[in-house]
């Protein structure tokens, strides 16, 4: 390949855009390193926008802004990258405004002056809409009345030159339209724009943040003009086994059942709706909601084949093309584990956790509210993953509770809970799975250490898990290292989650320079949490942890950004069920992990006492721009307005 920037440039860029554009961000992100690395500062504007972007993909605001930095404005010809450039540049300010504005006024302005001056800049390029009316929205928060109206006049203008269109023309018209008092039209602009968003309900979270940014008794009234959906965790007893002796949900409650359950979804209205699909109650609901045009995401404790046959199949026949029928209609399936259920019980519970978590981690990042809807025999027995269980869970974490109680409809009191209602045999009586916390870490360039500095690195990486390890409550179930890397196992999210946190951040003080490493150097960390099965290893004399998700972790550590902490969804959630809100997670994307074993939705894991930012989003170091669709390569309006 030809070594004349002026030639690979393009090349490259474009090769890279394709990796962006497919998912690959890290991949990507590792492209752009080893060109600069090669070319230095003769690297071309576009390859090092494109780190930036990758950057802030996945959740390095602070290396984003990092990769702008390099960029010399003045070499940019290409008039779509410098809009580019300046918008995103100017995204980044925005969020460190919002993420300081309650704690550090005077910073705060500061990033807010430096927003307004970015995106002024990409509007004089482009002359377009989404760059004015964020930098009108800049300039009216920094207290600048006239420049603030001078740009939404200006943003206007540029709307009424576009033909009407997407959700986000008419959203920066309301906007624009806020701004300059003209209320009624705003509200009329939002409505529209909530219209035509339909079900994108992410992009309705972002334009109610941009209210919440403004923050003005008006912009907060238009909210009403931008309903989010209710997220519904669901959990409900299946139908009865023919046989039971005593009734809890017999088929003649059936009709009942329904009824009662579309009744419920259309006093909450527009919904997205999460739940496993066992005979009874789950179709029933998934059905409602799936006649209703809502959004439902299926989640399966195993794979579908033994989920069939120990939750479907025991009842009438025509339960098994209900099933079918309301998995094809799902909007998403999720499997705790895609691997057969092997007896372990223990995965219903882990099912419940994630529907219980996943629930609570989507109603924040859609800026909504989350119920649990669940049909209970209310006067039955509690197990631990039951209906029951799951009631409690919601009830003592103080979230809202919608019963359907089959007592009542029976018209009778107490029924005894089914096998399935109330799984786990302990995990510690069997040789069964286990639900395990994994994390794996490694130092990112520690194959480039200077063999004299071997001793000492080791010294310090390994000396400093130890007397981390030591200092929790709740010692690691088992641990593993070889050279710069760690393997983790926890009992608790909780613990997994201190952990790393803390070696992240001792890391982050580490002097690289004096063990021969660049200064950059640090910490790539991954979390997960799913069932593992504990044996025991003859060799090293010790229990240890093997399965398909020990082997997925360490698929996600390398794809984690460095100084980073990266989690699955599974991790996330099963952490947020628990009520651990000390470790706040923040959605990234969904992207590939290692060596083809498939995508992973992944979420940075933060310390709630580093948090300082507005609803809806992490720290500007923290913040990562939503991940856009795979053929748009090049950042969107949608994505540089926020």
């Amino acid at each position: 390949m030809s070594s004349d920037p002026a030639k690979q440039g393009p090349e490259e860029a474009n090769a890279i855009r394709r990796m962006l554009a497919d998912g690959l961000t890290a991949m990507a992100l590792d492209r752009v390193r080893q060109i600069t690395n090669e070319e230095g500062e003769r690297a071309t504007p576009d390859v090092l926008f494109l780190g930036a972007l990758a950057s802030a993909r996945m959740g390095a605001g602070s290396e984003a802004q990092a990769w702008l930095e390099r960029i010399d404005t003045q070499r940019i010809e290409d008039a779509a990258l410098a809009v580019d450039v300046w918008s995103l540049a100017g995204r980044i300010a925005k969020d460190s405004y919002a993420s300081r504005r309650s704690t550090s006024p005077e910073a705060a302005s500061a990033h807010a002056a430096i927003a307004l001056e970015h995106y002024r800049r990409a509007y004089e390029v482009s002359g377009a809409y989404y760059p004015a009316v964020n930098a009108a929205t800049m300039a009216y928060l920094l207290g600048k009345a006239d420049d603030s109206s001078m740009l939404a006049s200006r943003a206007l203008d540029a709307c009424s030159r576009k033909p009407e269109g997407t959700h986000w023309w008419h959203a920066s018209r309301g906007e624009a339209l806020l701004l300059l008092g003209r209320l009624d039209e705003a509200a009329a602009a939002y409505q529209q724009a909530r219209r035509l968003a339909a079900c994108s309900f992410g992009d309705i979270a972002s334009m109610r943040r941009q209210l919440l940014l403004i923050g003005s008794a008006q912009a907060r009234a238009l909210l009403a003009c931008l309903p989010a959906p209710r997220v519904i965790a669901f959990a409900g007893h299946m139908i009865d086994a023919p046989g039971r002796a005593v009734p809890r949900f017999p088929p003649s409650l059936e009709a009942a059942v329904a009824s009662a359950l579309r009744e419920r979804i259309a006093q909450i209205g527009p919904a997205i709706g999460f739940s496993q699909a066992a005979c009874g109650s789950d179709i029933l609901f998934l059905e409602a909601m799936q006649d209703a045009g809502m959004q439902t995401h299926v989640v399966l404790p195993c794979a579908t084949r033994d989920y069939l046959e120990s939750s479907v199949a025991f009842a009438d026949p025509a339960w098994v093309p209900r099933f079918d029928n309301v998995l094809s209609r799902a909007t998403s399936r999720l499997f705790a584990t895609d691997e057969p259920l092997l007896g372990d019980d223990i995965l219903f519970e882990h099912a419940s956790n994630l529907i219980h978590g996943i629930a609570l981690l989507r109603a924040v990042e859609l800026q909504t509210q989350s119920l649990l809807l669940a049909v209970l025999d209310a006067s039955g027995e509690r197990h631990v993953g039951g209906t029951a269980a799951t009631v409690d869970a919601w009830t003592r974490g103080h979230h809202h509770v919608n019963l359907v109680d089959l007592a009542a409809l029976r018209g009778s009191k107490a029924a005894v809970n089914e096998k399935h209602d109330g799984p786990p045999t302990s995990p510690d009586s069997s040789r069964g799975r286990r639900i395990q916390s994994l994390l794996f870490a490694d130092i990112k360039g520690f194959s480039r250490l200077p063999e004299q500095y071997t001793p000492q690195f080791a010294d310090l990486f390994l000396g400093l898990c130890k007397r981390l390890l030591d200092q929790l409550e709740h010692k690691a179930a088992d641990a593993n290292t070889r050279g710069d890397g760690i393997f983790l196992v926890f009992d608790r999210e909780a613990d997994a989650a201190r952990f790393a946190i803390s070696l992240n951040r001792e890391l982050a003080q580490v002097d690289w320079a004096s063990l021969g490493l660049p200064r950059d150097t640090g910490a790539r960390i991954g979390l997960h949490a799913g069932p593992v099965f504990k044996t025991y290893d003859p060799v090293m004399d010790k229990p240890t942890f093997y399965g398909t998700h020990v082997n997925l972790t360490a698929r996600l550590e390398p794809v984690v950004q460095v100084g980073h902490i990266f989690a699955t969804e599974a991790f996330a959630a099963s952490l947020r069920a628990k009520g651990n809100e000390a470790f706040p997670c923040h959605y990234i994307g969904e992207l590939p992990l290692a060596k083809r074993f498939g995508d992973a939705r992944l979420y940075r894991l933060t310390a709630a006492e580093a948090e300082t930012l507005p609803a809806g989003g992490p720290a500007p170091e923290e913040r990562v721009a939503a991940p856009r669709r795979a053929s748009d390569a090049r950042s969107s309006p949608e994505e540089r307005q926020g």
